[in-house]
């Protein structure tokens, strides 16, 4: 990305100046008070807006600092920009009631938005931490701040192998972590619920065990009733019935033998008194007949045996009974088949509650593909620190003719460097070699954070702490690693340096 043209309509105590810009180094000079540090800050706030601050901190925010002196309630300013082939007009009001961004590319004429994040994406996805530890450097601020070695971790822990580090590992494990946490509830909310059904089913088990083995004394006592009641003169039920069946028969075959007795008689009589009269004859046969009706009525009134044993109400009693046997035998059959039912519904759910369900297999999924992410990244991070340390160690070397080769950087940043014959911490050397290594620091981390959208460097009054050597190596190694370079002084030893290299720039005069 390469800034064009600055339009600062209203912001501070600069209006309607606008400045333009090339590649190569912008040597933007004036007296202290000249507003140096307002068109850094200006530039800063059209790259990520700035809104004011709450209470006592908003008296001396940079809001307020730089609310324009005059008109304040027109606070404002344009930007054209370059990016990706191409060009791009900015437009900011900071004012407090009517704040608005306008992003228009200016090569098809297609409006975008800032608030959708199309500028950021201008950026490179660069954030405002990143832009302040690398590419902006303001007065006396060298050394970079704890942010950049959180964004660093951050990119680290995301990176994926490529230049553009969108893999956001963070945000994956957070999404595994949270989809673990569904999960686990989901399956703590399904074991309440089996153990809720098996606690329900154990009750009702509990219960039909009861019933059964009432049901069981019930049909045993009126087992134990019956026999007593159809045991009469020691006679068996199975006996009785038979004696009434054998009782029937017997009374078919009297009548039938009574019948034919009263036939045989009439035919003797016939044949022995030699009667011919049809008359006579007939007489005869109906006194016959009722005298045997008469011996048939007797015989048929006589008590039997099976009367004797068992009467009518008896019976129908004892029928009563088996019934009730038989009802109970029923109800019995019918509970011990629920019971049954219900013991093995029991054994498969404690069966399924031991057994490794689909919801487990997912949360075991989950933690693998955690650990695996961890590992890919924990690998990946060491990957990009080394490049860190080598892009920054070969800067470093660059700006000290090569007397520091190497750095030696943990994950807070605290730099060690190395000579070709020792190993020398960094609160050790001049604050000269200290501000270059935190320079170098920057540049690599620019290299590595900002990827293929480089930013413009802007240096505002930065090399207070260089001497003449330092000045020009670092001035050299701008020229020939960085497209556009914004240098903001105050005095003429830059100018002098660039001039003498023979370095092209172009001076703006505040």
């Amino acid at each position: 990305m390469k800034i064009e043209k600055l339009g600062i309509r209203n912001f501070g105590k600069m209006q309607n100046r606008t400045l333009e810009f090339s590649d190569g180094i912008q040597l933007i000079s004036g007296e202290n008070e000249s507003g140096k540090s307002t068109v850094h800050t200006f530039i800063r706030s059209m790259l990520f807006g700035m809104t004011r601050g709450r209470g006592r901190a908003a008296k001396n925010d940079v809001y307020s600092r730089y609310e324009p002196w005059e008109n304040p309630a027109y606070y404002a300013g344009e930007m054209v920009l370059e990016s990706g082939g191409k060009r791009f007009r900015l437009t900011r009001n900071f004012g407090r009631q009517n704040a608005n961004a306008k992003l228009v590319c200016l090569t098809d004429g297609e409006v975008l938005s800032v608030e959708d994040g199309d500028l950021s994406m201008l950026l490179g996805g660069v954030s405002e931490i990143v832009y302040d530890n690398t590419a902006s450097i303001g007065q006396l601020k060298g050394r970079t701040e704890e942010g950049l070695a959180d964004e660093l971790r951050n990119y680290m822990a995301n990176y994926q192998g490529s230049s553009d580090g969108e893999l956001d590992v963070a945000a994956a494990l957070d999404l595994l972590k949270q989809k673990r946490k569904r999960l686990e509830q989901e399956q703590k909310k399904t074991l309440a619920g089996l153990e809720k059904r098996k606690e329900e089913l154990e009750t009702k088990i509990s219960v039909f065990m009861e019933e059964c083995r009432q049901s069981e004394e019930n049909l045993q006592q009126a087992k134990e009733q019956m026999k007593r009641d159809i045991y009469q003169k020691d006679v068996p039920i199975e006996r009785v019935r038979k004696m009434k069946k054998e009782s029937r028969k017997s009374r078919k075959w009297g009548a039938a033998c009574v019948a034919l007795a009263g036939f045989l008689l009439f035919l003797c009589i016939l044949q022995f008194f030699h009667i011919d009269s049809l008359l006579t004859r007939t007489g005869l046969g109906l006194a016959i007949a009722a005298l045997l009706y008469l011996a048939y009525s007797l015989f048929r009134h006589r008590k039997t045996e099976v009367e004797q044993v068992v009467t009518e109400p008896e019976e129908q009693a004892i029928r009563r009974q088996q019934w009730n046997v038989d009802r109970l035998k029923q109800e019995l059959g019918q509970k011990q088949t629920v019971l049954s039912n219900l013991q093995s519904e029991y054994e498969e759910l404690c069966i399924s509650m031991t057994e490794k369900d689909h919801l487990q297999e997912e949360l075991d999924a989950l933690s693998l593909a955690g650990e695996t992410i961890q590992s890919l990244s924990v690998q990946m991070q060491s990957r990009i620190g080394d490049r860190l340390k080598q892009q920054m160690s070969k800067t470093l070397s660059s700006l000290t003719n090569g007397r520091y080769l190497q750095v030696n950087m943990d994950e807070n940043l605290r730099i060690g460097l190395h000579t070709a014959d020792e190993y020398v911490p960094l609160e050790q050397v001049s604050r000269g070699t200290i501000e270059q290594a935190y320079f170098a620091l920057r540049m690599a981390a620019m290299d590595v954070l900002c990827g293929e959208e480089e930013l413009p460097v802007i240096l505002d009054e930065s090399f207070a702490f260089y001497d003449e050597n330092r000045l020009k190596e670092t001035l050299k190694w701008l020229a020939e690693n960085r497209t556009q370079v914004l240098l903001f002084t105050c005095q003429k030893r830059e100018e002098e340096a660039l001039s003498e290299m023979g370095i092209p720039y172009r001076k703006i005069v505040l």
